[in-house]
């Protein structure tokens, strides 16, 4: 697993998520023809086993799967961070928006983040639809984010961001608290 416990206690408090869990495996990347149903079954085990409502986002790439459990409404987002080029990401921002981010893949990954934790509320149809902002470079591995235009997709809050690159990986997370 890439989600040591030190970087899951850094998200849950740049997240304020407290009851955050995070799973990442190979083996439900997309090669594995049986990822889909074992990312799946471990989500539906874990619901099934708590005593309280949660919500939850998958996301995976060729070679990694990623689960994100929580109370909070939760997005998550995983990418080969190389994959993602500059026309990719600029394809999918609003006017300005790809020049304050980080860079491609942090971008994609918090617009592909926001975008599953908005199913709740008024979801755009597509990423360039809504606008994610306020980047700033954490003294760690992290660079955090808003969602600017909160309001336009009835969530209460701007909610919280974070994305991280390890290894040839790059990860993104937001969360809403209600």
């Amino acid at each position: 697993m890439f989600i040591d416990k030190m970087l899951l206690e850094s998200l849950k408090a740049h997240l304020n998520c407290p009851d955050l869990l995070v799973f990442a495996y190979t083996e439900w990347g997309s090669r594995n023809p049986d990822h889909r149903k074992l990312i799946h079954a471990h989500r539906d085990q874990i619901i099934l086993n708590s005593n309280s409502p949660l919500h939850s986002s998958i996301a995976h790439t060729s070679e990694m799967g990623v689960l994100a459990v929580s109370s909070h409404v939760i997005g998550v987002d995983i990418e080969s961070t190389t994959r993602v080029s500059e026309v990719v990401a600029k394809r999918v921002s609003r006017p300005g928006e790809y020049e304050q981010a980080p860079g491609p893949a942090s971008l994609w990954t918090a617009k592909e983040a926001c975008f599953k934790a908005l199913r709740p509320f008024k979801q755009p149809s597509v990423l360039s639809d809504f606008s994610v902002g306020k980047w700033q470079k954490n003294a760690s591995q992290f660079e955090t984010f808003t969602l600017l235009d909160y309001s336009e997709h009835q969530v209460p809050s701007e909610g919280a961001g974070v994305c991280f690159h390890q290894e040839k990986f790059s990860f993104g997370f937001f969360c809403v608290n209600l």
